[in-house]
Parts: structure tokens; C-alpha cells; sequence
């Protein structure tokens, strides 16, 4: 029986000793401790694929109190090997995607790892025709977070929107989502990266680096007479100035939503809420828009995807596990410097990556349709 299989006693997995930058703490461990059983509402899963995100690098600088070590990683997806008491709707052999809770990123469980127990909940089996490298890419972080943004606003058809970093991971989802929704969307990005986000829907474009003031421009944009004032921003890069200077581009009655200011988004809001105020400027309703996974979010993340919404799902680059291991215990030892993985989080950590970037855990996992 697959749920009597014997599990091995130690695994692979990437860990984050202490919290610091990721070249510095970082470490593949070959020997790691593999988890417990399930308890009642866990699955473990056997990890085929994770895919990174910002938060990752984040979530490996920030202190945490009792936390020593992290396994690295939120997004994964999997088959499902085990099943804990008390837990319906699972079974085993499923395939499943999502990401883990930050009540269990607290604790130091991440998803980098071959094998990961998980709440039930957290997880969305995956479709049929969705491939299992692009379910962790598509099933978690952006997926999950672009349909909280889309919860938030409310959207209707015809609404135009900016979409600030259109050609990132939550960009190119939710560019296909607006679309699929009949909203009209204006996306930045910079000129090498315009044809892929006209491809997933965009009808405008503005290369950011092209305009020597980019907020006049939009702007001027705004005031033209084919154009009009939007009824939403979605910044998904951390652009502040973007929302000081959006009462000349944003509707009265409209909402500038960021999803770069985490668990802790309030204090952000209740800033930019009232700051403009305070110095005499006129305000305009700032949100912060914070993901918690679930997997009834990654559910609607599915729904999209059976409407037909969300077609491609770019993937920047993919790395093998135990490959990178190899690269970067040579360089240490003869260069003292970090390779492919360590770079890989790093450059996740930019919010510059052009679609996801992939580690693709399971060596036998099925190759990967881009």
C-alpha cells in the first residue's frame, strides 16, 4: 500500500541556518531530517517541483523569534504519499499544488525540500492539463495573489486599469485574468518585454525606461482626449511614487492596491492613507492587499484556468536540485562563491524576473511543457 511505503530517514533539502541574506545562510543539506506523519487534516507530499517568488528571500532575512533554521520555499506542487486521520477530499496519488501557510513558515517548514507536510487546506489538486512545473508557478503565490487584487477592486467590464510590473509573476497572471474579464489594462514594462505583455492581454504599454518622468507621462496620458483617468493600480513592484502622484492619473473614486508590504500592510495603508492629507495634497484610497494561502484561493486560481482565462504561464528558468548542490560546493571550495540556486533566489528577489523561475525537486519528475 502507498501510505505503508517506508520513507527514508533523512532527505534533501535547501536551508536558511539563521536568518541573513541568502548567499550567507543558505546551505544544501543532503541529510535532513524528513518530516514526521501527517497528523489529523495533514497530507505529506512528495515534492516535484517548487517555484520561487520574492517573498522567498524575504521571508529567509527576516528574523523570527525560536526560529533557528527554515527550510526554504513557499510554492510547490506534489503527489500526495500520505494522508493523516481525520482529512477528507484527499487520497493518495493525487497531484496537488499550493503554497505553505505562514503559520508553518514561522515554525521553519518551507517547500525546498523532497519531502513537506502541510494542512490539508493548503493545497488545490491540480488540473489534468496543467503541467506539474507550472501548477507550483501558477497554483501559488501569484496566482492566489492575484486573486485576492481582484477581490479587492471589484472590477467590472470595461474599467481600465494600470498594472505596475506587468511582465513579473503576479503581472502575467493577472494580466490574462483583467483580460479574460473584459478590463482594459495599461501595463509598464520595459521595451524588451512588451510583446509578451501585449501577448497575454495588455492593449497599452509603457516602457518605463523610455520616459525621463514616468508619472508625467501617465499623466499626460490621463488628460489626453482619447484617453481617460484609470479606475484602479495594481502596483506589483513597490513603487510609492507611483501612488503620491496619482491623483493626476487615478479617478476620484479610485483605488491604488499594492501587494508589496506583507502581513503588516495596515500600517502602510493607515500612512498612505492619511500623509497626503496631512501635507495638503489630495488623497486617494490606497490598499494593501496581503495573500494568506489557502487553498480555497488557489481553487479560484483553478476556475480561471478552466475558463480558459490563463493561457501561458512564462517560466524564466528551471534548476535542478541536486545539480545546483554539485556547482555550488565546487565554487566554494575552489572560489568562495555561490552559484545557480543562490543566484536564482536572488534574483527572484529583484521582482525584475520575466515569469517564474522554477527547481524542479523529484529528479524523475515528467519534463516540463513550457
Amino acid at each position: 500500500m502507498l501510505n505503508q511505503i517506508k520513507l527514508p530517514q533523512t532527505m534533501k533539502a535547501w536551508i536558511a541556518f539563521g536568518a541573513g541574506h541568502v548567499k550567507d545562510v543558505l546551505e544544501f543539506k543532503s541529510n535532513y531530517p524528513t518530516p514526521m506523519p501527517p497528523q489529523a487534516g495533514q497530507i505529506m507530499v512528495r515534492v516535484s517541483y517548487v517555484a520561487l517568488n520574492p517573498g522567498d528571500a524575504k521571508m529567509i532575512a527576516k528574523p523570527v523569534p525560536f526560529r533557528k533554521s527554515m527550510i526554504a520555499g513557499m510554492d510547490f506542487a506534489g503527489e500526495v504519499i500520505q494522508v493523516g486521520p481525520l482529512t477528507p477530499d484527499m487520497r493518495l496519488g493525487m497531484i496537488v499544488a499550493g503554497t505553505v501557510p505562514l503559520a508553518s513558515l514561522l515554525r521553519g517548514i518551507g517547500s525546498l525540500a523532497e519531502y513537506l507536510v502541510v494542512p490539508a487546506h493548503a493545497v488545490v489538486e491540480k488540473p489534468d492539463d496543467l503541467d506539474e512545473g507550472i501548477a507550483a508557478g501558477l497554483l501559488g503565490i501569484v496566482g492566489q495573489t492575484s486573486v485576492s487584487l481582484l477581490r479587492a477592486a471589484n472590477l467590472q467590464k470595461g474599467d481600465k486599469v494600470l498594472l505596475n510590473g506587468a511582465s513579473g509573476g503576479v503581472g502575467c497572471v493577472l494580466t490574462q485574468m483583467l483580460r479574460g474579464m473584459g478590463v482594459h489594462i495599461t501595463g509598464t514594462c520595459s521595451s524588451r518585454n512588451e510583446s509578451l505583455v501585449r501577448k497575454l492581454g495588455a492593449q497599452e504599454v509603457v516602457d518605463y525606461t523610455a520616459h525621463e518622468n514616468l508619472y508625467d507621462y501617465l499623466s499626460s496620458l490621463a488628460t489626453s482626449t482619447e484617453s481617460r483617468p484609470f479606475d484602479a493600480i495594481f502596483d506589483c513592484v513597490g513603487d510609492n511614487t507611483l501612488y503620491y502622484r496619482s491623483p493626476k492619473y487615478l479617478k476620484v473614486n479610485g483605488r491604488f492596491y499594492s501587494i508589496n508590504n506583507g502581513p503588516f500592510g495596515f500600517i502602510s495603508q493607515f500612512k498612505f492613507n492619511h500623509w497626503p492629507v496631512l501635507l495638503g495634497g489630495t488623497p486617494r484610497t490606497y490598499i494593501s492587499v496581503f495573500s494568506n494561502p489557502a487553498g480555497s484561493s488557489a481553487r479560484e486560481v483553478v476556475d480561471f484556468f478552466d475558463k480558459g482565462y490563463i493561457k501561458e504561464v512564462p517560466v524564466e528558468s528551471v534548476f535542478e536540485m541536486e545539480d545546483a548542490f554539485k556547482v555550488i560546493h565546487i565554487l566554494r571550495r575552489r572560489f568562495g562563491i555561490f552559484a545557480n540556486l543562490v543566484k536564482a533566489f536572488e534574483k527572484s528577489a529583484t521582482q525584475r524576473t520575466v515569469g517564474k523561475i522554477l527547481i524542479m525537486v523529484k529528479q524523475d519528475a515528467a519534463n516540463m511543457k513550457a
